[in-house]
């Protein structure tokens, strides 16, 4: 009886395990900087960071990102919650 209950449970388990990993939602931001200091890369990284916690991401990282010249710049951030 023991063997049975345990089996279920193993079996339960496997079951929720791809659903409650499924439950991550992913979402992408982009963040644009300029500035005549040179600053344009930091102002981009901020730009992304506000829009990831205004929509309430904390988990991100920064998958590319396209530096036309110190004084502008664009960032893509990839964050999962």
């Amino acid at each position: 009886m023991r063997k049975i209950l345990l089996g279920a449970v193993i079996v339960l388990g496997m079951i929720a395990a791809p659903a409650s990993a499924s439950a991550l939602e992913t979402k992408e931001f982009v963040g644009h900087g300029s500035s005549s200091f040179g600053f344009a890369l930091l102002y981009a990284r901020q730009d992304a960071r506000t829009q990831a916690d205004r929509a309430g991401f904390k988990d991100c990282e920064e998958y590319d990102k396209l530096v036309l010249s110190p004084y502008d710049a664009t960032v893509f951030w990839r964050c999962t919650r």
